[in-house]
């Protein structure tokens, strides 16, 4: 629930409002790609996800040892 009302970036901020201007075209006039075009754009917003489908452009994971390089060190075996 907590990454929900996280990371609200622009792009997420403009498909809410995009949602929600479908969503009234939609009660107003009745058509039903205004409610398909406002669930597509609520449930991108909610999820922060950017398209459909497997190439989908999820924010990268939070890293904490960024840049951070092991020695690793290696033994000969015969």
């Amino acid at each position: 629930m907590r990454d929900l009302l996280r990371n609200w970036t622009t792009a997420r901020v403009l498909r809410l409002v995009l949602a929600a201007v479908f969503l009234a075209a939609g009660i107003s006039e009745g058509e039903t790609l205004a409610y398909i075009a406002a669930a597509v754009f609520g449930v991108q917003a909610i999820f922060n996800v950017g398209c459909c489908g497997a190439s989908c452009a999820a924010p990268p994971a939070n890293r904490k040892a960024v840049g951070v390089v092991q020695e690793v060190d290696h033994e000969k075996v015969n």
